[in-house]
């Protein structure tokens, strides 16, 4: 107790001591500080780094709220057609700059690597900051750079460019993961295939993915205590599903589409199943706002062909029926937070007794200066339960989750809230200590 006492005391006596020094002796860094723009950094793209952003764009003074800015720099990004990255850089003024705001859109190439797309980002941010600076004191201190273009090199890959390849991207890949111990083995093997091909008027996307595992337990049934063979239980898994799309673009908020889509899984009771159907959405904002927000409508009429691996509880091993369905789904990224949600409502038109209602809600909001509230929550109500297998499922199947089992609903949430407070300057990286190693601590 009284070495803890005495390790405590030393460590206040250290923060007591650096404070003091700190506020006695100023650098001439932090003097011109105040001159700089305040600036609250919201990176939600791919290729944010705080850390970097930081480090590389020196004058500009980051703090961890946005109350306290004079610019809140809002960064999202969407997936373009050729598996590269449209990045959009929103720069919103507050306070006495609440009257500007100004926005940097760019594209960042499939191959291009971590170090480029946090390149591309932080040029976006000096572009766009240009406008908020321009009449300050700190202008006399910046410089403008023009680095020209190479000789027969073009604004974009594809502009005014041949491509051989008529704008179609395809993707191979497979993943597998494996572990185990004495008792217990898992593996894991994944694989999937996609072809798209994306223009402003029309978007193909075909996919196929299939999963495969196999968890095996092993355990001893003896109660008397005396050596017995150990008892094995395997749980497999299987998998398969494939989707294709043809979507026409008609204007900013309407477009026409025909979906299909085929799967196949053992815990379902599904040898393979099959829909298509044409559909309709429309979108309440202009597309080309999709970064920022969305308000989706989407119908679709379909016929669904189903064959089961076992009969079902309808004494059914094959059927085929007609179906419609309705999602209405969300999506905003805001200077106060983000959010997005969704509701899909399904029916059999052949007997509208058989339904599903599927809703999912994910919300971020920042509360106050601080204080930051997120979660998640999603609730399905099931009357459609018509592949389920007949008979009684056994406790292997039951414990192991091999077997669908008859259910009202379903639901799961999340819920988290922090509260950060201190001082409000983020402009220092130290990077020592920083990197995890594995092991174990005792």
């Amino acid at each position: 107790m009284l070495a803890s006492r005495t390790f405590i005391g030393s460590l206040v006596a250290v923060m007591l001591a650096t404070s003091g020094a700190s506020a006695q002796n100023p650098t001439p860094s932090d003097s011109l500080r105040d001159d700089l723009p305040r600036v609250f950094l919201d990176c939600q793209a791919n290729g944010c780094d705080g850390d970097y952003m930081r480090t590389e764009l020196t004058w500009l003074n980051f703090v961890r709220d946005r109350t306290l800015a004079m610019v809140h720099i809002l960064v999202t990004s969407q997936s373009t057609a050729s598996g590269g990255t449209e990045v959009t850089v929103a720069l919103i003024g507050l306070g006495p700059q609440s009257a500007r705001q100004d926005t940097v859109v760019a594209f960042s190439q499939q191959s291009d690597v971590q170090d480029e797309r946090r390149q591309l980002i932080r040029r976006m941010i000096s572009h766009g900051m240009l406008r908020f600076v321009a009449n300050s004191p700190l202008a006399s201190r910046l410089s403008v750079n023009y680095r020209a273009p190479a000789a027969g090199t073009t604004v974009s890959a594809t502009r005014g460019a041949t491509d051989k390849w008529n704008l179609w991207v395809f993707r191979i890949g497979g993943n597998s993961f494996f572990n185990g111990e004495q008792t217990y083995k898992y593996y894991n093997v994944n694989g999937n295939v996609s072809a798209n091909r994306t223009t402003a008027a029309m978007k193909i996307a075909l996919g196929v993915n299939y999963n495969r595992s196999l968890e095996r337990f092993s355990y001893d049934t003896s109660t008397t205590g005396a050596l017995a063979p150990l008892v094995t239980v395997d749980s497999k898994r299987k998998n398969y599903n494939a989707d294709a799309l043809v979507a026409k673009s008609l204007n900013e908020h309407w477009s026409l589409g025909i979906q299909a889509n085929a799967a196949s899984s053992l815990r379902s009771n599904l040898k393979l199943g099959t829909r298509i159907g044409p559909a309709i959405e429309f979108d309440l904002f202009p597309y080309s706002q999709s970064t920022r927000r969305q308000l989706i409508l989407r119908y679709s009429v379909g016929v669904k062909s189903l064959t089961y691996d076992s009969l079902t509880i309808y004494d059914k091993t094959r059927e085929t029926l007609p179906d419609h369905r309705l999602i209405i789904a969300s999506e905003a990224t805001q200077p106060w937070g983000s959010v997005f949600g969704s509701v899909t409502t399904s029916q059999y038109l052949s007997d509208p007794s058989k339904f599903r209602i599927d809703g999912f809600m994910y919300a971020e909001w920042r509360i106050t200066r601080g204080l930051r509230l997120n979660f998640d929550i999603g609730y399905t109500k099931f009357r459609d339960q018509i592949n389920l297998k007949k008979g009684t499922a056994t406790e292997q199947e039951v414990l192991l989750r091999l077997r669908q089992l008859q259910t009202g609903y379903a639901y799961y949430g999340s819920v988290g809230i922090s509260y950060t407070f201190g001082s409000v300057f983020q402009n220092v990286v130290n990077p020592r200590f920083t990197q995890n190693t594995r092991g174990f601590f005792f």
